[in-house]
């Protein structure tokens, strides 16, 4: 029998985004005006520009992410307006070396010696859910690697009982 857990992870957008959506809104209306106002050619090129800009800045501003464990592997996958599936990260369990959690020191310790280990971040990059965070320590090519996961109950029961040996408090 397969121990399998899943977990959604909805993401708020950041205003880094919602400023993307307004922007590429902007350049449909500066397009729009333009056109006709002035120049027929050069602000039908922006309107046209500033739609399918917001086409994809707005479907920029719903995703999730879906975390599955299989057996101690783990994939995550980033879901776009609920109908796009990309996955962004398979890890095997045997290249786990071990979970430390985001906001312990010794986390923090391993970030300061290894300057130049690769942070892979798939939370809601809220900090008052920092206490749910969970690193994934691995090294692939000879280059530290931390997956850092936002765990709900379920599935920090799931970690503790099938990385018992690996989590590091």
């Amino acid at each position: 029998m397969d121990n399998y857990t899943e977990q959604i992870l909805p993401i708020k957008p950041t205003s880094k985004e919602y400023t993307l959506f307004a922007g590429a809104i902007t350049l449909a209306m500066i397009g729009l005006a333009l056109m006709v106002l002035m120049n027929i050619g050069i602000g039908f090129l922006l309107l046209l520009l500033g739609c399918v800009a917001s086409y994809f800045a707005k479907r920029g501003l719903d995703y999730e992410y879906e975390y599955i464990f299989t057996n101690g592997d783990f994939e995550v996958a980033k879901i776009i307006s609920k109908s796009s599936r990309k996955n962004v990260c398979e890890v095997g369990e045997e290249n786990v070396q071990r979970i430390l959690q985001y906001n312990s020191d010794k986390f923090q310790n391993e970030l300061d010696i290894n300057t130049k280990m690769s942070v892979k971040d798939y939370t809601t990059k809220e900090p008052d859910n920092s206490y749910r965070w969970y690193a994934f320590m691995m090294n692939e090519k000879n280059k530290t690697t931390a997956v850092v996961l936002e765990l709900d109950d379920k599935n920090q029961e799931y970690i503790k009982r099938i990385f018992k040996n690996k989590i590091e408090k």
